[in-house]
């Protein structure tokens, strides 16, 4: 459900986004595989500092992100 969840994709991506920074410590790291999403993510998060992983499947599918970075 989470790779492909909501009408465009991303909807469990967006909780995720909004909930992590309260889970995770000052210098934390967030990964996360997001399926076939990137452009939509990127496009709704233009302000965030995605770093894409190298993956077996390509590098558009799991991001990681330094907890000072996420929204508040």
């Amino acid at each position: 459900m989470a790779l492909g969840s909501g009408k465009d994709g991303p909807d469990f991506t967006r909780i995720i986004l909004r909930e992590a920074k309260r889970h995770l410590t000052d210098d934390g790291l967030l990964v996360v595989e997001i399926g076939h999403n990137r452009a939509e993510l990127e496009a709704a998060y233009p302000a965030l500092p995605f770093t894409w992983l190298d993956t077996a499947a390509g590098d558009e599918f799991v991001f990681l992100l330094n907890a000072a970075d996420l929204p508040d």
